[in-house]
Formats: structure tokens, C-alpha cells, sequence
């Protein structure tokens, strides 16, 4: 029994294949927009019979309502026909699909197919199809519905539309434009038509949450046209993206604020950690985590930088420099040409600095010991360089303070000068000489003596010592070496040379014993030059008053005149030895006077002691220079030459009278070296009476005395 069912069921079909019915084959339902046209594709089958009688004599005609209802189309007479329309299908190929036209609401029904053909073949066919026309189009469909993935991965979306009437297929628009677009048409199973749009793309985080919309545009056969859309929401799951960081307060900060930095990241899934970075050349060093921090602000503070981090990835802001108000820091000043420079060369001189806001002034200055000279204004300058101005600095200013570069020294080379100081000290066993130079290379010092040079001996010693920038060569003789030399001490350098003499005559070598004499010789040759100096004032002084005399009355006839220096008379050999004399003049009148008051006072001279016109006189003075030499080491010599010119004669005896002119020395010895004063020479004068008159001319004149003193002094 059970082996039987099978063979029926088999024996049943072949008897369907092989006996064929009538049978149309038709969608349930059509949805179709008001005012377009819809295409109801349609195919059929009839009994085997029947076959040869489907020819081109057939028609098509579509019944509303029932298989038998009234027809609405007539394939091969339109104008019975109430829907318009037109048979797309081969009747021969069983093909009975038909476009009606224009369809209105009121056309929505059941339709159903019948052939006819002009050789008996007439049939209606109970399969029917619904058409239900809509005001709005019908709506698309996205595949898939709903769209969550991660970043970077593929996605193919596709959107699909009714396409109810083939000669008016929808339009299928993507929103946003997300990719490439490939459009084809799909049939469904009931042979219905579809519209299909396929893109294809990589989720971004971009489109997360972002609305993806299809768009069918239906256009009807009046040019109008009609849309729906169809759309879902994206979620795309992705790292941080757009990290941030924002600073407050914002815009620029005085040094030493506080400033909150805030880092700010979009993601999906959320964010769970904020860390902080301090850019740090190509490496980042950490300084901080959560989402805000504090730090005081600085003009020395790098870039900073934030990281947010969540289940997916890490985002990085990017570096945030905070804009810090300074004054000038950094100041420093560039020399150009750089390295040294010739005296008289042009230097430029820039001025740099690092300030917020930017540098407003510029000023240069020189150093000057202590004192600061301003040489100059503005960021770069020009200079001639001399030695003075090796040393200087310049100071950068902006609206919150000035900054100081440290000095800088412009190495000015010049060529060696030997300065003014320099010089020779004697001592009693030695002579030293220092030569002191600047110049820049320093320069080297050498010691020529007689244009030979001289180098450390055990008669010589040569010393360097630096001092206030000047280098100072010392040189230490023996004065034994020296008598009538040149020494030259020459300063040379690169640049050039320059030379300085010592001459030096013989200095002879002195004892302490001879140098004590010589003070002492000093100091007696001042106070005789004092006392003489006493002596010729009072001298002037005398005469001024006995020549006021004079001329008041006449000169009395019993005058004389003394001088001194008058050569002897003929015979007489009583000089004394020729010095350097000073002369005294002195009135005999007042002399005269106080021998008259003080005659003992008068020392009276031996016979041995006075001058004589014979050969006695000669040995006699000799007697008496002997015996001053006995009495005392020191002497004074005092020279009295008498001169006497006057008229004096007595009648009756021309004789005996000292009535001539006669000159004659008198030497008289004092002891001490204040002795220096002459006792009376009129008492001396006349011992001279007995002298053999000479006749003189008569004349009344005054009598004068000159006399000269000679120091010495004298051994015992």
C-alpha cells in the first residue's frame, strides 16, 4: 500500500505534463502610484488540443472584477477599451503581459485574463491579479535595516524599489553620497520587477549616528513625480577623534598665571581616561591625568599635548603652546665680523632677544670702569673699533620690563704702545727699570743694551708680571755694569713694534763715609751762601746811605780808598794764592769810626805777619799762612786791599806822610766758620805808613773799601 502512493503521485504528474489546462499565471497584487502605469506580467498555459489554435488571429482582453465581469482593455481595439494600455507579451509564446495606462484609485481591482482567437479559441482564465493604485509611491527597502559596526570596516548597503511599470522605473538616490553606486533590476518570483541601488563604503566615525537615506523618485505619465525614502541610523564604533585641548583663560597670559587646560575628544564608546603630556622634543613626558589641569604659566613652559583613551583606541591632541606675556629674557648681543678685528675696523653689533610682547627698544652702552657710556639706540648698530670700546652691552625693553645682555668683548687688536710710566730707579748697588705695554696680541718685551740683547744673568734679572691689563718687564742691573749705556726696551707684536731709551751717564760709586762729607759740605756752602747773602744786603744798604751823605756835603779831605785785587807794586811778592772770591764792599768812614771807639779790639799783626816790598815780606807771609794752619782745620780768608786817593801835604816835609795810592794785602784768620769778619781796617791801614810815597794828583775823594773773603779748610 505504502509502495502504491508513490506511484500515483508520479502517474498524476505525468498526466498534468502531459494533459495541460487552462491556467494563467499571475501576481496576487500589484501596487501601483496613481497617474503612472503598471505592467501586470502575465504567461498562461491551455489544453494540448488547443494548442494549434493559438495563432496571431488571438487577442488579449483584461475583465475587471470577475473572470467573466466586464473587459477594460482591449488589445486590438483601444477605443473599446476604458484603461488604456498596450499587450507587451507574445500571445503564440504564451506571454500575456499587459501595460494599462493612467491608472486612478477608481481602477483599483481584480483583473483577469481571456484570449480569444478567431478559430473557436475563447477563454476566460479564473486566475486574477489585484491592482491597488496609491496615492504615494510604494516605499524602498534597505538591506540591511540597521548598520553597527566599527571604524574601518566594509559595508555594503543596498536599497530596493517596486518597479510597477517597466517604461517608468523608479530613481534610487543615495543621502549622503557614502561610495560607488551600481544599479540593476531584479525580477521576483511572481516575474514582478524590482529597482535595486547597491553602495558599497568604509564606516567612518564620520558617519556615526548619521542618517542613511534611499530615495525612489516615481515619475508619472503626466511628467510629475512622486518619492519615498526609506533610511536607518548609523553606529560606528571608533577610537577618540578630534582631541583638543583649549586653554583659560584664553588669548595671551601674564608670566606666573594660572592657566586651566582642558582636553575634549570625540568617541564611541565614551572616553575613560585624560593624560596629560609635556612635549619634550620627540619624547612626551607625563605630567598630569583627567580631563582638565592646572599649571602656572611660564615663558619656559613647552608645548603641551593630552591623550584620550577608550575600548577601541587612543586619540592625541596636537601640541598647545600657551601664548605667556614676558619681559625680555635672553638678551644677547651677536659681534659681526666675529672673532678679532683690527683697530679702526667697522664692526656691527646686533642685539637679540626673546620677549612677549616683541622688543620696543634697543639701547647699547659701553663699560667704562664703573660707569655705563650709552653709545647707541636701536637693534643693530654700527661702530668703529677702538681699544676704548672693547666692552659692551645693550638692554632690550617691551611694555613689561627690559631685559640685559651680559657684556661682550670685541677683541680690538692694535699695535704694541709703551706707556708713559715707565721708568728707572738707582740705588746705591743697583738700577732697575720697568717698561710697561699694552697692545692686543699681547705683545712680547725684550731688553737690548747697546743694541744687544740682555737675558736673565748673575749681573741682570728679568721679570714679566701682568698689571692692569698691561704687561710690565722688569729689569735688575748691577750699577757696576752701567756707565755711559743705551737701554731699549722694544714691545713687539703681530701688528707691529714700538721701542723706549734709558740713557745713562757714569754714576760713581760712593761710600757712606764720602756721602755724610758731602752733606755736611752742602749744608756749610748754605749757610755761608746765607750769611754772605746777610752781608751784601747790609753792604747795599751802607752805601745807599753814605752816598746820600756825599752829596750832601764835601767828601773830607782825609779819606782814602781801599780796593782789592790790585796788582802789587813792583818788587812785592806778598800775594796770596788765587781762589774764587766774593766780594764784599763796605764805607771805611764807618770803620774808621769804631776803631776810633774800640781801638784794643784791633788785633796787631807781627812783623812776619804783614806785607813788605822786600824778600822778607815774601817769607813772612809765609810764616803767617803757617801758623793759621796750625791753629785751625777751618779757616776763613779774608783779603783787604787798601786804596787810598786823597790830597794830603804839609808844607815843609813831603815826607813820611801816607799821601799815595798804594795797594796791599792783609790775610787775617779767625777761627770757626762764622769768623768771617774783618777788625778794623783803618787801624791796618795805618801800618802801612812807613811805604815809600808816591805823588798823586790833588783831588778830594771819598775812600772806599772792597773786600774779599776765602774759606777753606785745613788739615792739622
Amino acid at each position: 500500500m505504502a509502495a502504491a502512493l508513490p506511484l500515483l503521485l508520479i502517474g498524476c504528474l505525468l498526466q498534468g505534463a502531459i494533459c495541460q489546462e487552462f491556467k494563467a499565471f499571475l501576481p496576487k497584487t500589484i501596487e501601483v502610484l496613481k497617474g503612472s502605469c503598471v505592467t501586470i506580467p502575465c504567461s498562461f498555459d491551455i489544453e494540448t488540443r488547443f494548442k494549434s489554435n493559438l495563432d496571431s488571429t488571438c487577442i488579449a482582453k483584461w475583465n475587471q472584477g470577475s473572470y467573466d465581469g466586464p473587459f477594460v482593455f482591449h488589445s486590438s481595439d483601444p477605443q473599446q477599451s476604458s484603461i488604456g494600455g498596450k499587450l507587451t507579451g507574445v500571445l503564440t509564446r504564451k506571454d500575456c503581459s499587459t501595460t494599462l495606462n493612467n491608472m486612478q484609485p477608481q481602477h483599483s481591482n481584480e483583473y483577469f485574463f481571456r484570449v480569444e482567437c478567431n478559430n473557436g479559441l475563447r477563454y476566460n482564465f479564473r486566475d486574477g491579479t489585484r491592482i491597488l493604485v496609491k496615492e504615494r509611491p510604494p516605499r524602498p527597502t534597505l538591506t540591511p535595516s540597521t548598520l553597527e559596526v566599527k571604524e574601518g570596516t566594509a559595508v555594503r548597503l543596498t536599497c530596493s524599489a517596486p518597479a510597477p511599470c517597466l517604461s517608468l522605473p523608479p530613481t534610487l538616490t543615495w543621502t549622503p553620497s557614502l561610495g560607488e553606486v551600481q544599479e540593476t533590476e531584479r525580477e521576483n518570483l511572481d516575474k514582478t520587477k524590482v529597482k535595486m541601488s547597491v553602495v558599497n563604503f568604509y564606516a567612518s566615525h564620520l558617519q556615526h549616528r548619521q542618517k542613511i537615506s534611499c530615495t525612489a523618485v516615481y515619475r508619472k505619465q503626466d511628467g510629475s513625480t512622486e518619492s519615498s525614502v526609506d533610511s536607518l541610523t548609523a553606529e560606528i564604533t571608533y577610537s577618540p577623534k578630534g582631541t583638543t585641548v583649549s586653554v583659560s583663560p584664553s588669548g595671551p597670559v601674564k608670566e606666573h598665571t594660572t592657566v586651566t587646560l582642558t582636553c575634549t575628544s570625540n568617541a564611541n564608546p565614551a572616553v575613560k581616561d585624560y593624560t596629560w603630556y609635556r612635549a619634550d622634543g620627540g619624547q612626551g613626558a607625563s605630567i598630569g591625568t583627567g580631563q582638565t589641569l592646572n599649571i602656572n604659566a611660564s615663558p619656559d613652559t613647552d608645548p603641551i599635548f593630552c591623550k584620550a583613551e577608550n575600548e577601541v583606541g587612543v586619540g592625541r591632541s596636537s601640541n598647545t603652546q600657551i601664548d605667556v606675556q614676558y619681559s625680555p629674557k635672553e638678551t644677547t648681543v651677536v659681534v659681526s665680523p666675529s672673532g678679532p678685528v683690527k683697530e679702526g675696523s667697522n664692526v656691527t653689533l646686533a642685539c637679540s632677544s626673546r620677549a612677549s610682547p616683541a622688543v620696543q627698544n634697543y639701547n647699547w652702552y659701553r663699560v667704562d670702569g664703573s660707569q655705563e657710556i650709552t653709545i647707541g639706540t636701536g637693534q643693530v648698530i654700527d661702530f668703529t673699533a677702538s681699544r676704548e670700546s672693547v666692552s659692551l652691552f645693550c638692554t632690550a625693553q617691551n611694555d613689561l620690563g627690559a631685559g640685559r645682555s651680559n657684556v661682550s668683548h670685541v677683541d680690538v687688536q692694535f699695535a704694541p704702545q709703551i706707556l708713559p710710566s715707565s721708568d728707572c730707579n738707582k740705588t746705591v748697588d743697583q738700577v732697575k727699570c720697568s717698561c710697561k705695554t699694552s697692545g692686543n696680541p699681547p705683545p712680547t718685551l725684550h731688553w737690548y743694551l747697546d743694541e744687544l740683547p740682555v737675558n736673565t744673568s748673575g749681573q741682570s734679572e728679568i721679570r714679566y708680571v701682568p698689571e692692569n691689563g698691561t704687561n710690565v718687564s722688569l729689569i735688575t742691573v748691577s750699577q757696576a755694569q752701567w756707565r755711559d749705556h743705551t737701554l731699549l726696551c722694544r714691545s713687539s707684536n703681530s701688528l707691529g713694534s714700538a721701542t723706549l731709551q734709558f740713557y745713562f751717564l757714569h754714576v760713581p760709586k760712593t761710600t757712606t763715609e764720602s756721602q755724610d762729607l758731602v752733606v755736611v759740605l752742602i749744608l756749610v756752602a748754605t749757610v755761608v751762601a746765607l750769611i754772605v747773602l746777610v752781608c751784601a744786603l747790609l753792604f747795599v744798604i751802607r752805601a745807599q746811605k753814605s752816598h746820600q751823605n756825599l752829596l750832601k756835603s764835601q767828601c773830607p779831605s782825609n779819606t782814602s780808598t781801599v780796593a782789592m785785587n790790585q796788582l802789587q807794586p813792583s818788587g812785592e811778592e806778598n800775594e796770596v794764592p788765587t781762589t774764587k772770591d766774593e766780594d764784599i764792599y763796605a764805607n771805611t768812614t764807618e770803620l774808621e769810626k769804631d776803631d776810633v771807639a774800640q781801638p784794643a779790639t784791633t788785633s796787631e799783626p807781627n812783623s812776619t805777619s804783614l806785607p813788605s816790598s822786600d824778600q822778607n815780606n815774601t817769607s813772612g807771609a809765609g810764616n803767617s799762612s803757617e801758623e793759621t794752619t796750625v791753629e785751625s782745620k777751618d779757616a776763613i780768608y779774608s783779603n783787604v786791599t787798601w786804596k787810598r786817593k786823597s790830597k794830603i801835604r804839609k808844607e815843609g816835609d813831603g815826607t813820611n806822610l801816607l799821601d799815595s795810592s798804594y795797594p796791599q794785602e792783609e790775610m787775617s784768620v779767625e777761627r770757626g766758620l762764622t769768623g768771617d769778619f774783618v777788625n778794623n781796617a783803618v787801624e791796618m791801614g795805618n801800618l802801612y805808613g812807613q811805604v815809600k810815597p808816591r805823588n798823586v794828583r790833588k783831588e778830594s775823594e771819598c775812600e772806599y773799601a772792597q773786600v774779599k773773603f776765602r774759606h777753606s779748610a785745613v788739615q792739622k
